[in-house]
């Protein structure tokens, strides 16, 4: 239970109070730092508490490890000295960022994963065959698409204005796939314009996800979970995604960027900013013009924590397609959500948008 929980949302990360933490320097003083928030903290101490989870993240992401490779989490105690790989760890670190103060002024352009790719012990041979050429860049158009032409031809792919604006409500039955392909969740979501809740049921819990116009909040069951704001910002803009005609009021700047190729097909990249000044990527498949792939980046201390978004397999539903598998990612958790139905235009109680989950 403690696994899936992990796995329940997006950003919904389990923030352990771990014995690592950051170098001495600017302290912003009015953030609560993870030497304030947590105990047994040794060098992250300056670090925003709120990276934390974040942070964690990265980590077990860049060395291919879970909790228990430093933590003794068999027993939920995390702040449970001497375990020798929190050691090293607490080492390793105060070796990235005096790596990066003496030779990037301080920036993090060196992490774990610098080092690490992926394995817990980095490898000190040198590869004995030449690596592949990298991917050589797409042709670019010699005049570039203007944003409101590309959201144009993903407007007419999903459907067209008028079907689209035919659509005042949907109901959703999906399931959320784990990385296992077999651990299955069932989800049910409800969207009217600017409103969106999501229900995904693990045994007797119950995780809801709603945005009602004016904040993204979520609950297990009846209790309220504490987000962060990027973390509230991205079930925002789950809500205003699914009305994709209304793309623009999501994000009021964007810019064309370029050509470029993601699983072998040439797509237009846009970066998109928000309201909130927060900057997110969006790739249209330059075929058929829908949207494939969002990308969202949150600073760390550690270097830009990232969470992707991508959009598959389109059916039509009432005239207006919807990708029906749509994958998230974030450093070290990966889910996928399998639309197995939806019913449009179907009555919906404003009262099922209220906070508190069902039992």
């Amino acid at each position: 239970m403690q696994t899936k929980i992990k796995l329940i949302a997006i950003f919904g990360f389990i923030v352990f109070a771990l014995a690592l933490v950051a170098p001495k320097g600017n302290t912003q003083t009015k953030v609560e730092t993870a030497g304030q928030k947590f105990k047994s903290i040794k060098v992250l101490n300056d670090m925003p508490a709120d990276q934390m989870g974040k942070v964690m993240n990265m980590i077990s992401a860049s060395l291919g490890v879970n909790c228990a490779f430093c933590h003794a989490s068999n027993d939920g105690d995390y702040e449970k000295e001497g375990n020798e790989h929190k050691d090293m760890a607490r080492k390793m670190m105060k070796m990235m960022f005096d790596l990066n103060k003496a030779n990037f002024n301080g920036r993090p352009e060196i992490n774990c994963n610098t080092c690490h790719h992926g394995i817990s012990h980095p490898q000190p041979s040198f590869p004995l065959v030449a690596g592949a050429p990298p991917e050589e860049r797409p042709k670019q158009p010699e005049k570039k698409p203007t944003v409101d032409e590309i959201l144009a031809k993903y407007e007419t792919a999903l459907g067209g204005r008028p079907n689209l604006e035919k659509v005042t409500s949907r109901m959703i039955k999906a399931n959320r796939v784990e990385p296992d392909g077999k651990t299955v969740e069932g989800e049910t979501i409800w969207i009217k314009p600017n409103k969106y809740v999501s229900d995904t049921t693990y045994g007797s819990i119950v995780v809801r996800e709603t945005y009602d116009g004016t904040a993204g909040l979520k609950f297990s069951n009846s209790e309220a979970v504490e987000l962060k704001t990027d973390e509230a910002e991205q079930i925002k803009r789950e809500a205003q995604l699914f009305w994709p005609a209304n793309i623009k009021a999501a994000y009021p700047k964007m810019d064309y960027r370029s050509v470029e190729r993601i699983d072998g097909r040439e797509v237009y990249t846009i970066t998109a900013t928000t309201a909130a000044n927060l900057r997110e990527r969006l790739a249209f498949d330059v075929l058929t013009g829908l949207l494939v792939r969002r990308t969202a980046t949150s600073p760390t201390i550690f270097g830009t924590f990232v969470y992707q978004v991508d959009y598959s397999d389109y059916k039509n539903f009432g005239g207006v397609k919807l990708p029906t598998t749509t994958h998230y990612s974030v450093p070290h958790i990966s889910w996928t959500r399998k639309i197995v139905d939806v019913k449009t235009n179907v009555p919906i109680d404003d009262a099922v948008f209220g906070v508190a989950a069902k039992k």
